[in-house]
């Protein structure tokens, strides 16, 4: 069976043809096959219409489906696309137990499965994918280590590909968007440093070292690959600012050096907005997030408005903020607060980047680290350092709004949390 969608005017005629081996959905403007083997077509049939009642449908040569109707369509194909061909999985380094745990995620329902893990030898901290896909970068912080690690897409596992060494307790690593280069902050240490990915393998000893001042606690790149982004919590209470050269790998002080902190503020970790004209600091001293324009040219940020991450009436003197995140359309902002134990919301104003507190969700406690589920964000993930617990909730993209599902073990001490979803 063949069925092309096809496009004339403002009406949709959908065509039917029968073939006895196999079934390909298409368009008649080269939108791509879906499905092209027998596997899809028996995943197709169980997961969507009951037989004769596909083959009723099919059996109509032209239907004429309204714009709405065709929208709907399109969104089921792609959302079946997405079940059969994809999957996802969570890494957590657990670094009471020095390993990475690795679980499956049922999209569907949220349930998590923990399928292995791997230990490192020492305390791992801070996950980033490389931009392929095909490695995950760990900061391996209590023995001064970077772990490469290679990625299996359809069991998730991990196996350990080379170590390298560090600076000393690497707080954040980061990959640049080439892939050629790891980028890390030091907060004990005070250092950023530059260490050279060969064949997605981090090798060698570092080969930058910056000291930027205590309390250094992350770092990023912008969406141009050409500035970077340090925050500093503690008495420091700055964003330093650096010009990256890709090609080299060298970074150096830009012109401002830094961003001042909104006053007690501690910024701890960033995200820019999808946009890249905004970018959002999470503050762990003043429990806040701070908003800020960015000028892509100059490579600086320029602070605009703060707001609590806590309800009225929170005792600002207990607690601290931890992890931040911007959903990929832009819309809404999370940050974590130790503490009180929640993730709190904001909503973004789509012309300005101001933003508008939606409240707390509560969480586990003392949740360091949180993830967005990408490809769709439908799930985020917590975890409750202080409870060795994950959290699984669905979250609603109209609204921004985050629903418990349920909750789970793992081991000791989670530090971060980062979803993969593989083609």
């Amino acid at each position: 069976m063949y069925l092309y969608v096809l496009e004339e005017k403002r009406a949709i005629h959908c065509v039917c043809r029968r073939s006895k081996s196999r079934m390909i959905w298409e368009t008649a403007e080269s939108l791509g096959s879906v499905f092209d083997n027998d596997s899809g077509r028996r995943i197709l049939e169980r997961s969507c219409l009951h037989r004769h009642s596909m083959l009723a449908v099919w059996r109509r040569s032209i239907t004429m489906i309204t714009m709405k109707t065709i929208t709907l369509f399109a969104l089921i194909v792609l959302g079946m696309a997405s079940s059969i061909w994809g999957a996802t999985f969570v890494y957590v380094s657990e670094s009471g137990d020095n390993t990475i745990a690795i679980f499956s995620l049922n999209e569907t329902n949220g349930d998590l499965s923990r399928v292995g893990e791997i230990d490192l030898g020492g305390a791992p901290g801070c996950l980033w994918l490389s931009p392929d896909r095909s490695r995950i970068y760990a900061s391996v912080r209590s023995i001064s280590q970077f772990a490469t690690l290679a990625v299996d897409p359809n069991s998730g596992l991990l196996s350990l590909v080379a170590t390298a060494p560090s600076a000393g307790s690497a707080a954040y690593i980061y990959p640049d968007k080439t892939g050629n280069w790891l980028l890390a902050a030091y907060y004990r240490e005070g250092l950023v440093t530059v260490s050279q990915i060969v064949d997605g393998t981090v090798t060698g000893k570092p080969v930058q070292v910056i000291e930027t001042g205590a309390k250094a606690h992350c770092i990023q790149t912008d969406a141009a690959n050409n500035f970077a982004f340090v925050p500093h919590v503690g008495e420091l209470n700055k964003v330093q600012q650096f010009t990256f050269d890709a090609a080299t790998g060298e970074l150096a002080m830009n012109s401002p050096s830094k961003l001042d902190g909104a006053e007690g503020a501690g910024p701890r970790h960033f995200q820019f907005h999808p946009n890249g004209k905004w970018a959002y600091l999470v503050n762990e001293q003043s429990k806040s997030v701070t908003h800020c324009d960015y000028d892509a040219a100059r490579g600086t940020l320029t602070k605009r408005k703060t707001l609590s991450t806590h309800p009225d009436g929170w005792d600002l003197s207990e607690g601290s903020c931890a992890d931040i995140e911007v959903s990929a359309d832009g819309r809404f902002v999370y940050a974590s607060n130790r503490g009180h134990d929640s993730i709190a919301v904001f909503r973004v104003d789509d012309a300005t980047g101001e933003l508008t507190s939606l409240g707390q969700t509560s969480t586990e406690k003392t949740p360091r680290s949180f993830n967005l589920i990408p490809d769709g964000e439908n799930l985020l993930v917590a975890a409750g350092q202080g409870s060795n617990k994950l959290v699984v909730y669905r979250r609603d993209t109209d609204s921004g709004g985050l629903t418990p599902l349920k909750t789970y073990e793992c081991g000791k001490s989670p530090a971060w949390v980062m979803g993969v979803k593989f083609p």
